[in-house]
Formats: C-alpha cells, structure tokens, sequence
C-alpha cells in the first residue's frame, strides 16, 4: 500500500522542484521515494497535479458527506413530521424555521456542487 503524504510535505516538495532542485535532491531531502517525486514532477510539468486541485477535491468530497447526511437527517425529519401527534404539539414558527433552515443549506449545497462541476469542466 502506498505511503501517504501530508499536503504540506507535497507543497515543500512541489516548490523545491519549482525552484530547479533535481528529483533525486528533492527525494532524498524530503525523505519521498524517488518514483514519488518523479511522479509528482510529472504531473506538475504536464499542469495535471496541483495542491489547490487536491483541496478543492477534499472539499467538494466532504461537502458531498455533508449533503448526504443532510438529505437523510431530511427524510427522517420528512416521516418525523408526518406524525400527527408529534405535530399538535409543536410549535408551527420552531417547525418552519427548522425546515426551512435545512432546506436552504441542502439548496446552496447542491448549488455549489453544480458550481464545481461547470468550472472544472471548463
């Protein structure tokens, strides 16, 4: 299994072969197997590969999680609210509130997904 590397040690090794180190310098001084940084290299001199793409990745990974767990918290709010006797005695402003609360932030979720996705298809 492939070793992994934290951002800041792929950001340090990422400037230091910018800055004209070889791969073997960077490799060694950074304690990364040589194949890693050849790789990385590659992709950095072919624009594939760049820290801010991981992160952006990792984001749109956990705002996906965070979405999944909304629409679920959703639907179980969704069969919650279908008990009529739970509902007599709730208040209708604390529910409206609640609902609409949830609702907007799955909207801009879904929203900014979409924004990903157009931008890094252009």
């Amino acid at each position: 299994m492939a070793k992994s590397h934290s951002n800041e040690t792929k950001a340090a090794v990422m400037a230091a072969l910018l800055q004209g180190q070889s791969v073997s310098q960077v490799a060694e001084k950074y304690k990364v197997p040589r194949g890693t940084v050849a790789r990385w290299s590659a992709k950095l001199n072919k624009g594939e590969w760049s820290p801010v793409n991981e992160e952006k990745s990792s984001i749109g990974e956990l705002l996906l999680k965070y979405l999944e767990a909304s629409l679920e918290a959703m639907r179980k709010q969704v069969e919650h609210f279908g008990n009529t006797e739970w509902l007599k005695d709730q208040r209708a402003d604390e529910l409206a509130v609640l609902h609409g609360v949830q609702m907007d932030k799955a909207v801009r979720l879904l929203e900014a997904l979409n924004k990903q996705d157009n931008d890094s298809a252009a």
